[in-house]
């Protein structure tokens, strides 16, 4: 073999490792998946959803975040507050864990209104996902939709 064509192999098996090498656990990409979930709820009740969660580099501190879409035809009135549309929450402490499960709820009543007397149903889509404590995302992932029924 020509000593140019063995210092390119060379050259070559050096460039792999060093990729190969580079990738590290801290950086790997979280993964969330729903478990099961409550897709109608009633006036007086929670959205409930199970999620399990997992990343070789652990979940402890992450943020686990909830973003609300409405596909109600009929916009909330002006003078009525509907809550916020994103909920971020701290993933609780696994203790250096690679997967977990986790519960998520929040009240009817802060879904659609937080007046009683409009009786209006309504529909919704969550989306999910999860950050790292060094900002790296899983995939987001859609809920079925959700119909709070009020009186």
């Amino acid at each position: 073999m020509k000593p140019g064509y063995f210092l390119v192999s060379v050259f070559l098996l050096v460039i792999i490792i060093a990729i190969s090498c580079g990738k590290s656990g801290s950086g790997s990409k979280p993964k969330i998946s729903i478990e099961s979930i409550n897709t109608v709820v009633q006036h007086d009740d929670s959205m409930r959803a199970l999620f399990k969660l997992s990343n070789a580099a652990g979940l402890s501190n992450g943020t686990f975040v909830a973003i609300r879409k409405r596909l109600n035809q009929a916009p909330i009135p002006a003078q009525d507050t509907a809550g916020v549309d994103t909920f971020p929450v701290q993933i609780p402490n696994f203790n250096g864990s690679s997967s977990g499960e986790m519960r998520f709820a929040l009240p009817a009543q802060g879904f659609l209104s937080q007046t009683s007397d409009l009786h209006i149903n309504d529909t919704l889509i969550y989306k999910f996902f999860v950050l790292t404590t060094g900002n790296v995302s899983s995939d987001t992932i859609p809920s079925p939709k959700i119909v709070i029924l009020n009186p």
